[in-house]
């Protein structure tokens, strides 16, 4: 029987950061038929591999995991097991860190094995642990087939390695006195130390729990009277201890009170992060996993000893608005921020300067006209949280030819003269350039612009949404369609059905409304799209916050096309 490979779907739960555009894939996902033609006009190739491969070193998770053998296997090995399928876009991006994976537990002291199961061929293994996504990872455990483990990890070479070390080593250090507590402590920037009279009760236990979950940070865990009293803890209680800011974070325990998981590891990621986050990859994640939806960017250039200056500000402004608001610097410096540049309308050339994000709304405010210092700092944060301040809305100039074709060009400063005519219902397309989707939309949207030219009361048009705001339109998609009706009422109608001329022909023609037949169908049609990783459904729900990943790393852009 083939042999088989694991593969590994962050399914991070109560962690669970990012939508899956986050992570870089390069490539849209193939659906079976798509993958079935490009072994035809491949399969020369493949025979070429077929042989040679006969010749190479043997893969580095070559055993039998048939599953005839998974329980003896299991009995033997601990591993983890991918259950994937062929033609899987995300499966075969992951395969290269998978091997680097199962190549280094090989060689090293590790008892940790991979395999990997084919579930196109194994459909009742995969029955069996309700596999219904691809790729998924499962961890077996001493050989246990009935207590399997989700893989909650990232799919990098780190991510697995640091999860599978977790979850087979100590996951928490025991404190047994001062000097293992000193040592934890100053061989780390975070340790979140459990303190608890009982190291066997119930609070421990969750304690445990959390860092199966949290596998990037470090934990120690103790009972010991002499730390309680060397670290002035009076109860029950975990501590944060960190090498900046303030220091260290508590969160004391009453004696009734349980210890519940999500507390802790919100408690966790709200104080292990700086007060102010330079912006880069290395901490992207922090920045796009919090819970604070407003982000306070400030660009400066860190070439200039003035506007370093005004970090100091920055930073003890932060500590006020502490689990409101992210502060945020950016250097304008880098061409890592170029993206970011762009999306807020800002040059390297206007540094120092402000904007906040909400990422929930995707909406932005500027704070022009100030000088930027604590005062200023201080009253145009509590103004955007108190709703006083207004939006910030980009806009292209109104091109000379807008109006020239059977597709209105609508840009920010002539939106709602167009879209919010009373005697005209206007049918939007909301595009970004780079959208892959929205490219497949394009000759769909002319010919229906063709269609109703020269209709006298019904209007198509289309705006980029990159370049473009509009005040009380969220987008949380591209392509996003919106329908908006004649009246005075300033109605706004979300476009959900298919993306055909034939069935926004019915929707126009019938008022704004898809008939109860198509609606009826595409119920039924997101019904049968389960399987598919990136059905557009799906990803629409999802892409609120990709979009505004979008907007801060310029890598990002790519990974949402390769997945609306």
């Amino acid at each position: 029987m083939a042999a088989s490979v694991i593969r590994t779907l962050s399914n991070l739960g109560l962690a669970k950061p990012f939508p899956p555009c986050f992570f870089p894939v390069e490539d849209e996902e193939e659906t079976e038929e798509e993958y079935e033609e490009e072994l035809r006009e491949d399969s020369l190739e493949e025979e070429e591999d077929a042989v040679a491969s006969e010749s190479q070193e043997e893969e580095p998770w070559s055993f039998d995991s048939s599953p005839n053998n998974a329980e003896m296997t299991n009995q033997l090995l601990r591993f983890a097991e991918l259950i994937n399928t062929p033609w899987c876009g995300h499966c075969r991006s992951l395969e290269p860190i998978y091997a680097e994976v199962a190549g280094l537990l090989k060689n090293g002291s590790s008892e940790v094995r991979l395999a990997k199961v084919e579930a196109t061929e194994e459909r009742d293994l995969a029955a069996e642990f309700n596999v219904d996504s691809f790729p998924t990872l499962k961890f077996f455990k001493d050989g246990n087939r009935q207590n399997v483990t989700d893989f909650s990890g990232k799919r990098t070479v780190k991510g697995i390695t640091r999860w599978l070390e977790r979850h087979t080593g100590p996951s928490a250090t025991v404190l047994n006195d001062v000097k293992s507590a000193e040592a934890l402590l100053d061989a780390n920037d975070v340790v979140v130390v459990g303190f608890f009279q009982d190291l066997e009760g119930d609070k421990a236990k969750t304690f445990y729990d959390v860092t199966l979950i949290a596998v990037d940070v470090n934990f120690g865990i103790t009972s010991n009277p002499e730390l309680f009293k060397k670290y002035d803890v009076k109860s029950d209680s975990l501590v944060l201890f960190k090498k900046f800011d303030e220091k260290r974070a508590d969160m004391p325990l009453t004696e009734e009170s349980k210890l519940d998981k999500v507390e802790v590891i919100s408690f966790i990621h709200t104080n292990s992060m700086k007060l102010v986050i330079p912006f880069n990859e290395e901490n992207a994640e922090q920045i796009f996993s919090s819970k604070v939806r407003n982000h306070l960017l400030l660009f400066i250039n860190t070439t200039v000893e003035s506007q370093n200056a005004l970090l100091e500000d920055f930073r003890d402004v932060a500590s006020e608005f502490k689990e409101k608001v992210l502060f945020i610097t950016l250097d304008v410096t880098s061409d890592k921020v170029d993206h970011v540049l762009k999306y807020f309308s800002v040059s390297a050339n206007d540094a120092p300067i402000i904007r906040l994000i909400n990422t929930e709304k995707v909406v932005t405010y500027a704070m022009e006209g100030s000088t930027i210092k604590k005062d200023t700092l201080r009253t145009f944060c509590q103004g955007v949280l108190d709703g006083t301040v207004k939006l910030f809305l980009k806009t292209q100039e109104i091109p000379e030819d807008w109006n020239k074709n059977p597709v209105k060009v609508l840009v920010g400063k002539n939106f709602d003269k167009v879209a919010f005519d009373e005697t005209k219902n206007v049918f939007v397309e909301f595009y970004a350039p780079w959208c892959g989707h929205c490219q497949q939309l394009a000759p769909i949207w002319d010919e229906l612009g063709e269609k109703y030219k020269d209709h006298e009361n019904i209007v198509i048009a289309k705006m980029d949404a990159t370049e473009n705001d509009v005040e009380n339109v969220t987008i949380q998609g591209f392509p996003s369609i919106k329908f908006f009706p004649a009246g005075a009422e300033k109605k706004i109608v979300d476009y959900n059905g298919n993306r055909d001329l034939e069935t926004f022909s019915k929707f126009l023609d019938n008022g704004g409304v898809l008939p109860e037949e198509e609606s009826k169908d595409d119920d039924e049609d997101e019904g049968d799209d389960d399987d598919d990783d990136d059905d557009e459904d799906e990803v629409s729900q999802k892409l609120t916050d990709g979009f505004i990943i979008s907007c801060y790393h310029e890598q990002i852009k790519k990974n949402l096309n390769s997945l609306i």
